[in-house]
């Protein structure tokens, strides 16, 4: 039987499927901007005070992760742990994962295998809309010197516990897939891009890979532009 895709994303989930769910994840880049163009920003992170230490990556750990903010963003360095919610598939059902749900906070349909997503802890103290974070904000996830942009698509019920994402994310970052044995921990980081220019706005654009990546470079290009005329304008002492 001949199959036809020109989704990369599927043909990427097939493949994964012909070698075996846990075979190795693919790594690579998005977008033209480095992790480590990314990294350096960051450093310029200001401590969102009433996020200190206020989350956690696993139930069992302590609360160590806090969130920052840059112009126009807030990230946060965490783990990543396996989301396969949404529309059940052959890699996304309860067999595969006792925790699987078949609804995203989204509301649309949405297949964890095949769209990169990520996940917010839901309520305080992550406040995503006072930070200018709806569902369909984009954002930069780094994790071992790789760079995949993702849409934020999902809410984690435990207002605590961060550092979550898809498959197909875990998938473009070689991160293992499994949503039972796979993640990482890490460092992973999560660049948000906030305000409507960094979001996806109409809801069946969600699964527009090809959009998310439009966007996050956009604004990761914003981003790197404004901390290096900062430094430039502060000189080699760095900010003030």
């Amino acid at each position: 039987m001949e199959l036809i895709t020109t989704n990369p994303l599927r043909l990427l989930c097939l493949l994964g499927l012909l070698l075996g769910f846990n075979s190795p994840a693919f790594g690579g880049d998005e977008g033209g901007i480095s992790a480590a163009q990314l990294l350096a920003v960051v450093k310029h992170g200001q401590l969102i005070k009433e996020t200190e230490n206020k989350f956690r990556t696993k139930v069992e750990e302590p609360k160590n992760v806090s969130m920052f903010s840059l112009t126009n963003a807030t990230f946060w360095t965490a783990d990543m742990d396996i989301d396969s919610d949404g529309r059940e598939t052959v890699m996304c059902n309860k067999q595969r994962d006792p925790d699987f749900q078949n609804e995203l906070s989204c509301g649309t349909d949405i297949a964890a295998d095949e769209t990169p997503y990520f996940v917010i802890p839901i309520g305080k103290p992550a406040n995503s809309r006072k930070r200018g974070i709806r569902i369909g904000q984009v954002g930069a996830i780094i994790c071992s010197n790789h760079v995949a942009y993702a849409a934020f698509l999902d809410e984690c019920g435990d207002s605590t516990l961060i550092g979550e994402a898809s498959i197909a994310t875990a998938r473009l970052l070689g991160v293992d897939p499994d949503p039972k044995t796979g993640g990482t921990d890490g460092p992973v980081t999560y660049i948000v891009f906030t305000g409507e220019s960094g979001r996806i706005t109409d809801p069946k654009d969600y699964a527009n890979h090809a959009k998310a990546i439009e966007i996050g470079v956009k604004r990761a290009k914003e981003l790197i532009a404004q901390y290096t005329e900062t430094n430039a304008v502060a000189g080699p002492q760095g900010d003030k």
